[in-house]
């Protein structure tokens, strides 16, 4: 059970989650809840509102969760604006915020439409039909052939993203570790028992070279950063750190051999 904790607090989000005892000595046994905080830092800096460390800034907060893996992240809400309705908002943009919530620890919630990259403000804008109708009807945007370029690569974007994350499981359960962050970029390292996965957000228009620290997650030298996803090239654990080629305006994956 989720609880619908409309706040962007960190704090009060935890107060709410089950877990430990309040102040009040009441265990709510919520076994989760949404993660508006973060949420809204991720529209912010995807709308250009806010530095990409931002993130980071936000996630230190999963100190005042008896265990950060069970909050329920979002896409967006049928109560607020859809993304592609923000002001600042652009496609890549809408793309990288999906992606983000995608690789974050926790549960994602997908709101319905965000992976068309559908408009609609304030509700009850927001909850428009489905573009064509239901599945089985004939234009509508549930088949292929009916969805505009648009619509498309933010339907194929999303389809990867949730593959990713089926298919890896260090993005379901594993721990997070910052690894870089300043204005337009952040890494982070996504690594349980079984593999480390390392992610990077590039906002920026041009590509970037990213740095990491190979000894904040134990890699050694001669481990390969091999692409998974948005990149070419990979990278080499030298000296002590490895650097890879960030694209511009998009986000990143490689898994470490």
């Amino acid at each position: 059970m989720v609880g619908e904790v409309f706040e962007r607090d960190s704090a009060q989000t935890a107060f709410f989650i089950g877990g430990h005892t309040g102040w009040d000595g009441i265990d709510t046994q919520l076994d989760s809840d949404f993660d508006f905080p973060l949420w809204q830092v991720s529209l912010d800096v995807f709308t250009g509102k806010k530095p990409m460390h931002a993130l980071r800034d936000q996630l230190k907060y999963d100190a005042l969760y008896p265990d950060p893996l069970k909050v329920t992240t979002l896409t967006n809400n049928h109560d607020t604006p859809r993304f592609m309705s923000l002001a600042g908002a652009s496609l890549e943009g809408a793309m990288l915020h999906t992606a983000f919530m995608l690789a974050m620890r926790g549960t994602p919630q997908l709101y319905y439409g965000e992976e068309i990259a559908m408009r609609g403000k304030d509700d009850p804008d927001n909850r428009r039909d489905y573009p064509g109708g239901f599945p089985g009807d004939s234009l509508s945007a549930f088949q292929t052939n009916n969805r505009s370029a648009e619509q498309q690569r933010m339907w194929q974007w999303s389809h990867d993203w949730i593959k990713l994350r089926h298919d890896h499981p260090a993005l379901r359960n594993g721990r997070l570790t910052d690894l870089f962050y300043d204005d337009d970029a952040y890494a982070f390292a996504r690594q349980n028992k079984k593999e480390t996965l390392i992610i990077v957000f590039n906002r920026a228009n041009a590509e970037k070279e990213i740095t990491v620290p190979a000894a904040a997650i134990d890699l050694p030298n001669g481990a390969e950063l091999i692409p998974l996803h948005g990149a070419k090239h990979g990278g080499r654990v030298s000296g002590g750190s490895a650097t890879v080629v960030a694209p511009g305006r998009t986000a990143a994956v490689y898994r470490v051999e």
